[in-house]
């Protein structure tokens, strides 16, 4: 489930605050959007072959991204990328994380983004310790800079 914190409001359905505008797996029985809906035993999964890529807009909002909470399994290098532009044409490197191994239990992973300021996030999985990866949570805690572009 994708939720967006801000400092005041709690946790907001991020669902309500942004969209997936590009994703490179389309499965239909794990597909992106299912990021975006408060639904159990819903997740997204890879299709199996690497760099995977999920970009999120944050609906006309600026926000300042603090930290991203990740719950996964399998992954083993994830990259991150954002945008302050109107379209998602133009991107600037965050940083590249490398996650543990862990195929007993559920990868759980805080990432500091440093209240960089955005307006698209893209999300790269680069490589996994399986032929397939999955996310089962996204927790972005951010504060608004302005509520539309």
């Amino acid at each position: 489930h994708y939720y967006i914190t801000n400092n005041l409001s709690g946790m907001v359905c991020l669902g309500d605050t942004a969209n997936i505008v590009y994703a490179t797996s389309l499965s239909s029985h794990f597909p992106a959007f299912c990021l975006l809906k408060s639904r159990q035993n819903k997740l997204f999964s890879s299709t199996g072959s690497f760099p995977q890529e999920i970009v999120l807009h944050f609906k006309g909002h600026v926000l300042n991204l603090l930290t991203l909470h990740i719950s996964s399994s399998y992954i083993k290098t994830i990259s991150l990328f954002k945008s302050v532009k109107d379209k998602p044409n133009s991107w600037e490197p965050m940083k590249t994380y490398m996650f543990d191994d862990d195929c007993v239990q559920m990868q759980r992973n805080s990432l500091d983004l440093q209240a960089v300021t955005a307006t698209y996030l893209k999300i790269v999985i680069g490589a996994g310790f399986s032929n397939f990866v999955a996310v089962y949570d996204l927790d972005i805690k951010s504060k608004t800079v302005t509520s539309s572009l």
